[in-house]
């Protein structure tokens, strides 16, 4: 991002410049700042501030430089994510590049919510860096909800290893999501050489047509289903089992997964 002087006078000390800036990131829908060359935070817009706390007579909401520190923002972060949070800016006002990061930061109140933050330089003509410009977005429902369904997918391993059987876990639509410790070990196959089990030799040559029909059938029908196939083992050899799909609802009564169980 660069802009233009105007008489050879740095963009920042040109009449208005500072004001018009603010005025833009004031009504933006997102918590937005800038920062001096030395990434020492100058000026945060009002949802920014209200967020934080800060008095209405604070520095900060008015775009007054007070000689602050690079890193003076850095204990607004939770504890854990304070050092990582220091490299990382450490690293980008070394190499004036624009940015990524994500951490908690506090409210008002004391509590933590989880922000991604994105910033670009402003850069005068030549080249000559003005100001660090950020936009930073309130990401705490998407990261726990990632956290949660991280969590459900440990536990669903750890479910369906513990059963003594080849078990697979299926989306809605059929296809293969995950399996059980057992399966693989059966098969010596990968998740994605088994998704594709209906354009490879998973199943038998001579079974694949008919059991490409009743798959797409039953998972029409949206209810259990089972049919008999022979499926390749680990060393080549084909052998008879028999499927089984049983579909899982939702809170709603809409299929959320098919489970599936291979016996012989």
């Amino acid at each position: 991002m660069a802009v233009d002087g105007d008489q050879g006078n740095k963009v920042e000390e040109q009449p208005g410049f500072l004001a018009q800036l603010q005025a833009i990131l004031n009504v933006l829908p997102a918590y937005t700042w800038y920062a001096a060359p030395s990434g020492a935070l100058i000026f945060v817009n009002r949802r920014t501030a209200d967020y934080l706390g800060l008095p209405e007579d604070h520095p900060l909401r008015f775009g007054i430089d007070i000689g602050a520190q690079w890193d003076d923002w850095v204990p607004l972060l939770h504890p854990d994510d304070q050092e990582e949070a220091r490299q990382y800016w450490s690293s980008r006002l070394r190499t004036g590049e624009a940015g990524e990061h994500s951490y908690r930061v506090r409210n008002a109140q004391g509590d933590y919510r989880w922000f991604l933050t994105r910033f670009e330089p402003l850069r005068a003509s030549d080249g000559t860096l003005l100001l660090r410009i950020g936009a930073t977005l309130d990401i705490d429902e998407l990261t726990c909800a990632q956290g949660v369904l991280r969590v459900s997918e440990r536990s669903l391993r750890l479910a369906i290893d513990g059963i003594d059987g080849l078990v697979a876990v299926l989306t809605p639509n059929g296809e293969l999501e995950a399996a059980n410790r057992q399966l693989f070990e059966y098969f010596g196959r990968s998740l994605e050489e088994l998704k594709n089990w209906g354009t490879n030799d998973t199943v038998h040559p001579e079974d694949l047509s008919r059991i490409l029909e009743l798959v797409n059938r039953g998972i029409a029908s949206e209810i259990p289903f089972n049919f008999e196939l022979r499926v390749r083992r680990f060393d080549g050899e084909y052998r008879w089992f028999e499927n089984r799909h049983v579909p899982i609802l939702d809170d709603s009564g809409r299929i959320a997964r098919w489970y599936l169980l291979l016996g012989h």
